[in-house]
Order: structure tokens, then C-alpha cells, then sequence
């Protein structure tokens, strides 16, 4: 749509002065492409979806314009005075990301002086009512948990003037919509924004059906793995994942950290243990875990504790550690959005990063799509890390390796050399 295509700073593009000197304390000076495509929109009060890829700025594309608002109702409309009733509402995807959204949003809210309050599953009911009794304006919540408070008449929403849609292709996605429309409905006031790293052809569908017609701003970087970030894929045999995997680990020396992901939790169990057996520093974590549990993991590997976090896609949304050096996919997932998520942990914010794809033949169909999403960093399907164990499973490479243990298992011969399965 074009919007601030022109604007260089935060201050050309509308930011109040007080906000722009908290971003610098941060560190930032300069708005990241998302910021200049969405500030505009957003913070001329217009309904709008803003695609851009995972890491890119997005919390602030929302939150900056977000708290901006709200700071304008204040004046217009006086500060708010009822508990449980916020003016501003932020929907994501995990409690995680719950957390780290409200911890970037109070960031901008403490200048402000506005109240941050958050809600999200897993959480005791004498918690959340505590939060409930107090007044504030933002509420961060998982769509869920919220509904039912609503439903419950335990927060009102007659008095949102925004309402934003974060991490959108998973929140909209089949199963998942329900608790939205309905935070959507019960926010008659509010103007909803709508933020996501992909956009598959039905949510958009479904946006473009929206009675405010939400603008489409897509960043020419979405759907794409960042130019700093290297992409390489190493063929290997199921049975050998952990040896591959450790190879890896090897090669990165030992004060890379990085993530490593597993489509289950079982899965993530093995893949700990296999790893804790070759002698690395393994943090495991999943939806198996009690929340606080999770919580207490993940605040220690931020923190510097364990040099590889295996999980789940539970850390693929929710996770923004700076000084990852790596991905590690176990195996690849079967949605094209997670594999987007689960990259953009790494080469946040232009930094350097490498993502490893462990490659069996049942991976092969979903080759073609990693490969498209590669297409904006440097992708290697060369040869693996150690040949002995990760060698590529090409067809005539296959053959000649059974051709090798019939020959074996018929002749006895010693000294035949063999390949771990």
C-alpha cells in the first residue's frame, strides 16, 4: 500500500517523541521495514494486516502505534477508571509469547503511564483474579482463556478501541478461529490490526471478508529466510538423527547455543536423551511440562543456562533470545508457517544465524517449500557434515549400499566397510 515508503525515523513517521527516546534506550533508532510499512496505517487509526517475516520488529510495529492510541482516548475520553475493562487488547498465541509480549509492551507503557496487565492458560484462577480487580489499559492475552473470562462477565470489552491479532496464522487457523471471533464480537469499539509472519490463502480469504476491510501490507521479506542466515540440509537415515544432530553440535563449537525442534513431545524426549548420551547441554521443553515449569526452563536458557533448548513448536512463536546461533530441525514440520517460525528464531534483527535440516526420506515431499522459503538466504544441500553417518540417500547411492550388505551378509567378508542405519 506504500505506506511511509518515504519515512526514515520514528519521528517522520508520527511517533511521539517520549516513545521514540524509550526505543533508543533499547537501543533502536532506526524502524525495521515492517515498522515503516505499518506505523502509518496503524497509527492513522486504519484496520490493517502486516505480514513480515518472524523477527523482524513486529511487536513494536503493533505496540508503538497501540500505546499511541490509547494515549490519545486518555485525553480525549480521560483515564480509565473500571477494572477488568482495558482499551487496548493484544491476542497471541502461547503463554510464552503472552509473556514476552506484555514484557515488550511495558517497555513503551512505563513512559506512557499506562497499565500492562496479561492473562493466559495455566495460570491459577487466584492469579488471574487478582489481575482482574485491578484497573488497567492493555490486556495480553491467549484467545481462550480470555473468551471465557468474557463469557464469564469477568472482563469487559465494550471499551477497546484496539484490538490486535498477533501471530494470525496460527490464531486464525481451522480449529482455532472460534475464540477470536468471539473477542472480535464482544469489542464492538475497537479497531482490529492483524500481525503475522505467513499469510495462507484462507485466512486471507477470510480477512478480505472482514466488514472493515482490513489494508493488506506485506513486506517483500515475508515468506523468506533472512540474507544473514544459512540455510543447509543434510540427508540422513531415521536411526541416525542423534549421531547427525551431534555432528552438528560438534562442528558449532561449544559456545553456540541454538534451538533444536521435534514435531511431539515424545519425540523431543528422545532427542534430549540421544543428546545427553554424546556428552551435550540439553534443556528439554513441552506442552508435557506444567506451565510453570516451562516458564522457570525457558527464563533459564534465556538466561545463559544449557546450550540447546529442545522443544516443540511451543518455543517456535514465543522465543526471542538474541544470541542464537542456530536452528536445528529434527525433523521437518508439516506446515510451511511453522518451518517460518521455527527459523526466524535465529537472524533476528539482521543478525548472522545457520538453520540445519535433518533430512529422511519421509522429509522429501516438504524439500520443494523449505527450499522456496530458503530462496531470500543461502541454502546448501551439499554434502553432510560427517559422510560416514549423514551421507545423501540419492537412488543409486542406496542401491550400491544394499548391493554392499547382501554382498557382506552372503561372503562373510571382513573388512567391508558399514553404515550406520
Amino acid at each position: 500500500m506504500g505506506y511511509g515508503a518515504a519515512m526514515s525515523n520514528f519521528y517522520e513517521l508520527g511517533v511521539l517523541p517520549e516513545l521514540v527516546q524509550a526505543l533508543a534506550a533499547k537501543g533502536i533508532t532506526s524502524p525495521s521495514p515492517v515498522q515503516r510499512m505499518a506505523l502509518p496505517a496503524f497509527l492513522a487509526g486504519k484496520s490493517a494486516v502486516a505480514v513480515a517475516r518472524t523477527g523482524s520488529g513486529k511487536t513494536f510495529a503493533f505496540g508503538l502505534p497501540l500505546v499511541q492510541r490509547l494515549r490519545e482516548a486518555e485525553a480525549a475520553d480521560g483515564p480509565a477508571t473500571d477494572p477488568a475493562r482495558p482499551r487496548g487488547v493484544v491476542l497471541t498465541s502461547t503463554r510464552e509469547l503472552v509473556n514476552q509480549t506484555a514484557k515488550a509492551l511495558k517497555t513503551l507503557t512505563h513512559v506512557a503511564r499506562l497499565r500492562v496487565r496479561q492473562v493466559s492458560g495455566g495460570e491459577s484462577v487466584s492469579d488471574t483474579n487478582a489481575a482482574l480487580r485491578q484497573v488497567f489499559d492493555v490486556l495480553v492475552a491467549n484467545p481462550p482463556r480470555l473468551a471465557r473470562l468474557v463469557a464469564e462477565g469477568k472482563v469487559n470489552l465494550d471499551d477497546v478501541r484496539v484490538i490486535v491479532v498477533d501471530e494470525a496464522d496460527t490464531l486464525l487457523a481451522p480449529g482455532q478461529r472460534p475464540p477470536v471471533e468471539a473477542l472480535l464480537t464482544a469489542s464492538t469499539r475497537a479497531t482490529p490490526w492483524w500481525m503475522s509472519a505467513t499469510l495462507p490463502e484462507p485466512i486471507r480469504h477470510w480477512l478480505s471478508t472482514r466488514p472493515e476491510r482490513p489494508a493488506l501490507l506485506i513486506s517483500k521479506d515475508a515468506h523468506t529466510t533472512p540474507e544473514t542466515v544459512t540455510v543447509k540440509n543434510i540427508p540422513v537415515k531415521g536411526k541416525s538423527r542423534g549421531d547427525a544432530a551431534s555432528d552438528v553440535l560438534v562442528s558449532l563449537g561449544p559456545t553456540a547455543r541454538g534451538i533444536l525442534f521435534c514435531n511431539r513431545r515424545e519425540t523431543a524426549d528422545a532427542a534430549g536423551d540421544a543428546l545427553r548420551e554424546r556428552g551435550h547441554d540439553i534443556v528439554v521443553v513441552h506442552g508435557g511440562l506444567l506451565p510453570r515449569e516451562r516458564e522457570k526452563a525457558i527464563k533459564a536458557f534465556v538466561a545463559g543456562g544449557g546450550r540447546v533448548l529442545v522443544t516443540t513448536e511451543l518455543a517456535g512463536r514465543g522465543l526471542d533470545v538474541l544470541d542464537l546461533a542456530f536452528v536445528l530441525n529434527w525433523e521437518l514440520p508439516e506446515r510451511a508457517s511453522d518451518y517460518v517460525h521455527r527459523i526466524g528464531r535465529v537472524g533476528r534483527m539482521g543478525r548472522a544465524g545457520r538453520v540445519f535440516n535433518l533430512i529422511t526420506d519421509s522429509d522429501r515431499h516438504l524439500l520443494a517449500e523449505v527450499e522456496r522459503l530458503a530462496s531470500g538466504g543461502k541454502l546448501d544441500t551439499g554434502e553432510p557434515l560427517r559422510a560416514a553417518r549423514t551421507r545423501r540417500t540419492t537412488t543409486v547411492q542406496g542401491a550400491r549400499e544394499a548391493a554392499a550388505r547382501r554382498k557382506k551378509t552372503a561372503t562373510s567378508q571382513a573388512g567391508v566397510k558399514r553404515f550406520d542405519e
